[in-house]
């Protein structure tokens, strides 16, 4: 018998320690509800419940982001409602000045009201705010500018960017291998067989010499024929349906007969048979490619060289819409991009953003600032630029609908995605409670079991006593 070393004593006492802290531990993840409290739980499943965690509060940021963006552009878009409701009021008081039942007194008082919607419109787009940030002041466009070499191609106003991604900075855009590119859309009176030379422009590509004609659908009533004196009237609308004028001339075998120059349209009359009505687009085809020009080395090419057909005069390349008309001119011109389109952060990572801009939609923009309707002409005229300013307006709040849907599938997606995340998340870290608890339980009992056990290995040892007796 030994009375220095009690090695039952230090045995009970190992096994309560174990169990004590085993206990500690359930009582840690019962009430704390978490497998993982320390890296020394699971040091793996910390490294991955961190970052998951990361993941989750990013989305669920991202979310409120995307609802504050959608609210923004809600706020955008119901001040833009409200100018096109003056527009149409506008364009409703135009109509009724175009009557020539009104007297000069009578359209003063209707320049009266559209001075005064003008002013409104102006106002609007200058006091329009989302949380202090002005909406329509043109603050958050993307805007373009010319080079300093001017306008060597021939643009129609300044390129219009579509991709608001793209970074400010200087570009170029190069055009090659321009040639018109005629389709008849309705053949008639004898006119179309030949679409290249029936219908045509007079004026070559690039010419300087004539004005400039418009790209788009041109539609020629041939009118009056008379086939004894081979005569016809023709009248050409333009692709704003608005009339290029009319001329008498002569058709079929007549001598005079043959490729007629007509406000700026070569008609074959010759080839007129009978009254009809044609439609022919008239476009130009050509090669462009687009190049960032902001290195200090040669411009790189961003978008490949691709051979596109105008809609309208009107190109779509690489973000970006260039418009043309009959003076366009092959080779290369610089233009400068500042992009202050607003940003919206709907991911819970690095540039995971949307972007969009809003047009400034001020009077000017809008190409209304110097209606009148103080007569007939002025009048017509005026329903004519509200048209113009209408589409303009329409175009602006399709694009800002059509992002405000895109960003509600993108909250759903968000939502979805936090949902799945914070399940996996939970797997690895959350505790499992009812094994918790029967993990306690059992540690519990041990407890007690250990204890009584160490109280009687202390005993042991007095048995030594008997020997003394």
């Amino acid at each position: 018998m030994k009375i220095n070393n009690n090695i039952q004593a230090l045995n009970a006492y190992r096994n309560l320690y174990q169990n004590q802290f085993q206990t500690s531990k359930n009582l840690e993840k019962l009430s704390s509800g978490l497998r993982i409290n320390r890296a020394a739980d699971d040091a793996a499943g910390l490294a991955i419940s961190e970052k998951m965690r990361s993941q989750i509060r990013g989305l669920k940021m991202a979310e409120r982001n995307a609802m504050d963006g959608i609210s923004l552009m809600q706020t955008s878009e119901g001040a833009m409602q409200e100018v096109h409701t003056m527009l149409q009021r506008m364009r409703e008081l135009a109509v009724q000045a175009a009557n020539d039942t009104n007297t000069e007194y009578d359209r003063e008082q209707i320049q009266k009201e559209i001075d005064q919607l003008k002013l409104e419109i102006d106002s609007i787009s200058e006091k329009t705010e989302f949380n202090t940030r002005k909406l329509l002041n043109g603050f958050s466009a993307v805007l373009t500018t010319y080079g300093n070499d001017a306008n060597k191609i021939n643009l129609v106003g300044f390129p219009k960017v579509t991709n608001a991604n793209l970074k400010s900075g200087d570009y170029q855009v190069e055009i090659s291998d321009a040639e018109y590119k005629y389709t008849f859309t309705q053949k008639s009176a004898g006119l179309g067989a030949d679409e290249t030379n029936d219908v045509k422009f007079t004026n070559e590509i690039g010419d300087d010499d004539k004005p400039a004609m418009l790209f788009g659908e041109y539609t020629i009533m041939v009118r009056e024929v008379n086939t004894d004196s081979e005569d016809a009237k023709i009248e050409i609308l333009d692709p704003n349906g608005l009339s290029m004028g009319n001329k008498v001339v002569n058709i079929g075998e007549h001598d005079d007969a043959g490729e007629i120059d007509i406000f700026g349209i070569t008609i074959d009359t010759s080839k007129i048979s009978s009254a009809g009505t044609v439609k022919v687009k008239m476009e130009v085809e050509a090669e462009i490619v687009l190049r960032d020009n902001t290195a200090p080395t040669a411009p790189t090419d961003i978008q490949a060289e691709r051979k596109l057909v105008s809609n309208n005069g009107l190109f779509k390349h690489g973000g970006i819409e260039y418009q043309f008309n009959t003076s366009i001119k092959e080779g290369e011109m610089d233009f400068n991009i500042t992009n202050n389109a607003l940003s919206f952060q709907i991911g819970p990572n690095t540039n995971q953003n949307v972007m969009i801009d809003i047009p400034r939609m001020d009077i000017v923009t809008l190409g209304i600032e110097n209606i009148d309707v103080l007569s007939n002409a002025g009048a017509n005229s005026a329903i004519f630029q509200l048209d113009q300013a209408i589409n303009k307006l329409s175009d602006a709040r399709a694009k800002l609908g059509a992002v405000q849907n895109r960003m509600e599938h993108t909250i759903n997606n968000l939502q979805v995605t936090h949902e799945n995340l914070t399940a996996s998340e939970s797997r690895i870290r959350d505790a499992d409670m009812a094994l918790e608890m029967t993990e306690f339980t059992r540690n519990n009992i041990l407890n007690q079991s250990a204890t009584a056990m160490l109280a009687q290995a202390n005993q042991l040892p007095q048995g030594v006593l008997q020997l003394l007796q």
